[in-house]
């Protein structure tokens, strides 16, 4: 058979063993066991020499002839791309990203009623805060970094309490503002030196039992240099506070202390720069402008501008009792989107004007690619807040204006200086000088 014929053409030597056995046979025997060895061992010797060229289908054609492929093959697996190649149909996988909330406030302004009813609710031996600012404290808690303008000093541990013109409130207060959520307090403004340089001094070394970080008051020209830095999330936010103006008052010249005031242009604009190779975002909180207006001036908006261009990314502006507009400007060198609130009226008083019963809270959101370090501005929100209070400034506190109600307008004790005051009074101003977008909350 072809088969057979064709294995003969490879003969394979017999081992040693086989052939002294034959020796001693008859020639019968020889060749029987000649032809069991051919049939046990030749095939097994084909299939060794000629794995690559006969296919088993093909052992019946003649060896000098191709053999055919066989159908029986699993076709050839098309490669898989390299690893670092993603196939066409599946998208790019989404940047790693953080994101922080910082949240900004008002005046927080403690006149005398509002310490004196703080002391009544402590028994007369202490200081309970806590119901002026428990409706508000959730939205502070929820920022990852809030700020506050703390408009008068914290002097009470060494020097008598007081309200206007020339303020001084209880330490206590620091206790609920960190309580609440505070994590930077703002000492740069027309009050901080309302009990001159001792009343500063106490104010910081109040600060400094609470572990809060404060800005626009420094103890020395080297603490000014030390920018206050907060991280959450992974995102580094720088602060700074500057004031316009100090009510006249002023420290002594042999003073180390030092108040940052927006006149001090050049070193305003080494700090911010300085701050922006220290930090993804620049805070700064600003005094400034003319109290009971909603237009901000025009050295307002120049000043904006240029902290903007300097590397500020966020600017929270104070002093005019009453809210200031809302808007974006854009930093010259990368077109960034930076928000400015002008005003964001009082957190809270015992002022009686209508006007300063309506203040807010602006909360930014800012969005970090980790692997790059870019950030950007994704969110602005702007809350209303009303100050609210009984007959003769009675049970002083915080409401936001979404908690609020044309009844509680109509026992507001300001009406009794303002009779324009009411719901409807508090939405106009609103929507007149806040734009819709950032009071939407879509």
């Amino acid at each position: 058979m072809k088969k057979a014929k064709y294995y003969r053409k490879n003969p394979r030597p017999l081992p040693v063993r086989v052939g002294t056995v034959i020796l001693r046979m008859s020639t019968a025997g020889l060749a029987v066991l000649l032809c069991v060895a051919a049939f046990l061992l030749l095939p097994t010797t084909g299939w060794i020499q000629n794995t690559e060229q006969i296919p088993q289908e093909s052992v019946s054609q003649p060896a000098e002839e191709p053999s055919a492929p066989s159908q029986e093959l699993e076709p050839e697996t098309p490669s898989a791309p390299p690893p670092d190649e993603p196939l066409e149909s599946e998208p790019l996988p989404e940047p790693e990203t953080a994101s922080i909330t910082i949240l900004g406030v008002g005046d927080n302004l403690i006149h005398d009623g509002i310490y004196k009813q703080a002391n009544r609710r402590a028994g007369g031996t202490g200081y309970d805060f806590s119901p002026v600012y428990e409706r508000v404290a959730p939205y502070i808690q929820q920022a990852d970094v809030a700020v506050i303008n703390q408009e008068t000093p914290l002097a009470g541990d060494i020097l008598p309490l007081s309200g206007y013109p020339r303020f001084n409130s209880p330490a206590e207060l620091g206790d609920e503002l960190v309580k609440i959520g505070f994590d930077v307090i703002n000492h740069a403004n027309n009050h901080i030196l309302d009990q001159g340089e001792q009343g500063l001094r106490a104010t910081l070394d109040t600060w400094d039992k609470k572990g809060a970080a404060v800005v626009g008051a420094y103890r020395s020209d080297a603490d000014l240099e030390n920018i206050r830095i907060v991280e959450k999330n992974g995102i580094k936010t720088a602060h700074i506070g500057v004031t316009e103006t100090t009510n006249g008052l002023s420290l002594p010249k042999d003073s180390p202390y030092h108040i940052l005031l927006t006149k001090e242009t050049d070193l305003l604009k080494r700090l911010v720069q300085k701050a922006k190779s220290m930090a993804d975002v620049v805070v700064v909180s600003v005094h400034w402008g003319t109290e009971y207006t909603h237009t901000p001036t025009q050295k307002q908006q120049e000043l904006a501008q240029n902290l903007v261009d300097w590397g500020a990314d966020i600017i929270f502006g104070n002093h005019a009792h009453t809210l200031q507009p809302v808007t974006m400007l854009e930093r010259a060198s990368d077109g960034a989107q930076c928000p400015v609130v002008y005003a964001l009226g009082n957190f809270v008083s015992a002022q009686d004007r209508a006007m300063s019963m309506v203040g807010g809270m602006l909360q930014v959101t800012v969005e970090k690619e980790l692997q790059s370090g870019k950030t950007s501005i994704t969110d602005v929100h702007f809350e209303p807040i009303v100050t609210h209070y009984g007959d003769y400034f009675r049970d002083i506190t915080i409401y936001p204006l979404e908690q609020y109600s044309e009844a509680l307008a109509r026992q507001h004790g300001v009406r009794q200086y303002d009779s324009s005051f009411s719901l409807s009074y508090i939405q106009n101003m609103v929507e007149q000088v806040i734009p819709e977008k950032y009071r939407s909350k879509d």
